[in-house]
């Protein structure tokens, strides 16, 4: 069992970069206005509010735990630049969590027991794993869910403060995204390599994962299909968005990791005749 090296060799240079990115880009909720005048007037958007919310603070919540738990993991791979990366990931969803939960009191609402969405529940609770792939995958799902939802509070603009956080939010998804193509790239790269038909097997069973997550989100949205009319965002239409984008964005992260091991295979089969040719 691998647990440390002692001396990394943090050879991974686009893990680094995004790890470094990271870094450089950490803000906290003390950074914001909080002091701006609710946007909000109406009792019953309040309340709508109140309940629409309710998953995206969960699904912080379960992020922070996941992201905390694979930290370890990692570790007895010894996949340090992977670790530090997560780091930042478990961070940024602390940072998220308190943002929401100062908003909640902002709101002077609370979100939805358990016992009365379980549908949330029931879809977050499909996404941990402590295999990083399989954690990758699901959680692509529940990211983009996040990104597309900040998208639309963006848009509609209802309250300046949440327009702020959602701006903030945005970015930190985008490395978290940016991340996960690079993880699951690197992973199929060398396993195309050293297992062909392993690859395959992962690659068919990633997307059934993928699926059993997305039918998990469909009852989850269902149940806040009013607060969302009443916000102005299109229920079927941002599970539509959300179904493409994470079968799109794990399916690129595949092909590239093929392309890669097919890539450095040329140019080993190509290492002995250029040998000769230098003769």
């Amino acid at each position: 069992m691998k647990i440390y090296k002692v001396l990394p060799d943090l050879s991974k240079e686009r893990h680094m970069k995004i790890w470094h990115k990271a870094l450089h880009s950490q803000w906290s909720a003390s950074d914001l206005p909080w002091k701006k005048p609710l946007g909000i007037r109406s009792p019953k958007l309040l309340d709508q509010m109140g309940r629409l919310l309710t998953p995206v603070l969960m699904g912080e919540q379960a992020a922070l735990y996941s992201v905390s738990g694979l930290i370890p993991v990692l570790g007895k791979t010894s996949e340090v630049e992977s670790q530090f990366y997560l780091t930042t990931w478990a961070v940024d969803e602390a940072r998220h969590t308190e943002l929401f939960t100062l908003f909640y009191h902002r709101l002077g609402r609370e979100p939805l027991p358990i016992r009365r969405f379980p549908q949330g529940y029931l879809f977050q609770s499909a996404i941990v794993s402590d295999d990083p792939a399989e954690w990758l995958s699901g959680v692509l799902v529940s990211e983009v869910t996040a990104k597309k939802l900040m998208e639309e509070f963006r848009r509609v603009d209802i309250d300046p403060l949440l327009t702020d956080i959602a701006d903030g939010i945005l970015l930190d998804e985008a490395r978290h995204l940016g991340f996960n193509h690079i993880y699951i790239e690197d992973k199929f790269k060398d396993l195309v390599t050293e297992d062909p038909e392993a690859a395959d097997r992962l690659e068919t069973h990633l997307h059934e994962r993928i699926r059993g997550v997305h039918e998990l989100l469909g009852p989850a949205l269902d149940a806040l299909h009013d607060e969302m009319a009443a916000l102005g965002i299109d229920r079927i239409e941002l599970y539509d968005k959300v179904i493409d984008e994470a079968a799109h964005r794990l399916q690129k992260s595949i092909d590239s990791g093929r392309r890669l091991a097919a890539r450095e295979a040329a140019v080993e089969s190509a290492e002995p005749a250029l040998a000769v040719m230098a003769v």
